[in-house]
């Protein structure tokens, strides 16, 4: 059962790289953060590729799933970027804990990935931790579809999910193709690539005033590595297991991510959405199970 280790280590690199961008993207501009995070990574796995002799031949196959995962993998980092900016850690991670749902919806509609009774449940699970992260105290029980409706940074990382509910079928098909090392590598270096190309056409890029810039820089290698771990260890899973029961798994990172911005970060009205973000959390949980 060596893929749920890989895909906790994968929760633990996404919280990471949700609170170090959260700090990140507080410093400078969300775009030109994440364009620079992804190419220091890109930078960082080369250096490991290297090391372990993974480079691999480029086949077409290999080409072609690369093109296809920009636009889900640029939209769902762009998405996440900006949830994080105009909104707290505590909240917005849990709510991006929709990605398993729409993983497993995906992997019944095209890769006959039916899910248990079990991982039913957990579905279930998964669904109302997202709802009840927005509920306090003494507030109406529609509180949270009324918060959605008027919190743009809700609606961000929702949208981040939608885009990267796809994109592990497409990891899938290019670690297969050249490795996970070699594959995690691309993916940081493409998208990198690609979003500082469409970013350069439609906006100038602004760095962030001098007092700041080098504290910018250092957040922005610092995102960098948990960002590393994260792509690795989800390729390695991926390998092991369906794409459904990974995703469930590593959206552990939603208790993990909530619970240090209120522990270390002090971010307000925080506890009161752990228990939302532990439902959360305990349906990823029966649905790996059910795996």
């Amino acid at each position: 059962m060596s893929w749920i280790l890989f895909g906790l280590l994968t929760a633990c690199g996404s919280a990471g790289t949700s609170l170090t961008l959260k700090r990140t993207v507080a410093l400078g501009d969300a775009v030109l953060s994440t364009i620079g995070f992804r190419l220091v990574g890109a930078v960082l796995l080369a250096l490991v590729v290297t090391a372990a002799g993974a480079w691999q031949p480029a086949t077409p196959a290999y080409w072609r799933t690369l093109a296809l995962l920009m636009v889900p993998e640029i939209g769902g980092m762009l998405f996440l970027t900006l949830a994080l900016r105009g909104g707290d850690v505590s909240r917005v991670q849990p709510i991006a804990g929709l990605l398993p749902i729409f993983v497993t919806i995906n992997g019944i509609l095209f890769a006959n990935e039916i899910p248990t009774p079990v991982a039913a449940v957990g579905i279930a699970l998964v669904a109302l931790g997202i709802y009840t992260v927005g509920l306090r105290r003494g507030h109406s029980l529609l509180e949270p579809l009324r918060a959605l409706r008027h919190d743009r940074a809700s609606w961000y990382a929702v949208l981040s999910s939608v885009f990267w509910s796809v994109t592990p079928f497409l990891h899938k098909r290019g670690g297969a193709e050249v490795g996970p090392l070699m594959w995690s590598m691309s993916v940081a270096a493409a998208s990198g690539i690609v979003l500082a190309l469409v970013f350069r056409l439609v906006h100038a890029p602004v760095l962030p005033p001098r007092a700041t810039r080098a504290r910018w820089l250092a957040m922005v290698a610092v995102t960098a590595v948990p960002f590393c771990v994260q792509v690795v260890t989800l390729l390695l899973a991926l390998r092991r297991a369906q794409s459904g029961y990974v995703l469930a798994l590593s959206s552990t990172s939603t208790l993990i991510a909530t619970v240090a911005a209120v522990l270390f970060f002090g971010e307000r009205g925080g506890a009161a959405r752990i228990p939302g973000a532990a439902f959360v959390t305990a349906g990823a949980a029966l649905i790996a199970l059910a795996g």
